[in-house]
């Protein structure tokens, strides 16, 4: 019987905040003479999952991603992130007379690109005997936070 190992080497890993977009809200204060306060609320429902960038890839290349970049990062990741219409967070912006404001909310993400390292061994032998070591790129790919959330606020 034979079987494949798979294991993620990553060349880069980063944070990065604008992921998925969980909607915007915003708020016309361009008549008032006083200010106004926005807090943003989700506009739809969905889900965030993870994107890894492989060719063919197969379901054990995918976990060998999401097993490293869990593994070596102190956040809390997952292979998806749901989200749901309403939900408030506490994000909020103070919005001055004559003016408009917006609050675009996110998901985060881990960022990372790399190889998996494909061993193809003997599974019958106790020794795990490998037989073969082939490796697939692995372009920009993307693991999102369970926890955190990236607020970008803006006047005009």
């Amino acid at each position: 019987m034979y079987a494949y190992r798979y294991t993620y080497q990553p060349n880069s890993t980063s944070k990065y905040n604008a992921y998925k977009s969980m909607g915007t809200a915003s708020l016309d204060n361009s008549k008032s003479s006083g200010t106004a306060t926005l807090k943003y609320t989700v506009q739809s429902s969905d889900t965030a999952k993870i994107s890894v960038g492989i060719s063919n890839s197969v379901s054990g290349e995918i976990d060998a991603v999401f097993a490293k970049i869990k593994a070596s990062t102190s956040v809390s990741v997952s292979k998806s992130v749901s989200y749901t219409a309403g939900t408030s967070y506490s994000a909020s912006l103070t919005i001055p007379a004559k003016k408009h404001g917006s609050i675009t909310g996110y998901i985060p993400a881990i960022k990372t690109s790399g190889k998996i390292k494909i061993e193809h061994y003997d599974a019958n032998s106790t020794d795990k005997y490998v037989i073969s070591t082939t490796y697939k790129t692995v372009n920009t790919s993307y693991v999102p936070l369970t926890s955190d959330r990236h607020f970008v606020s803006k006047t005009w």
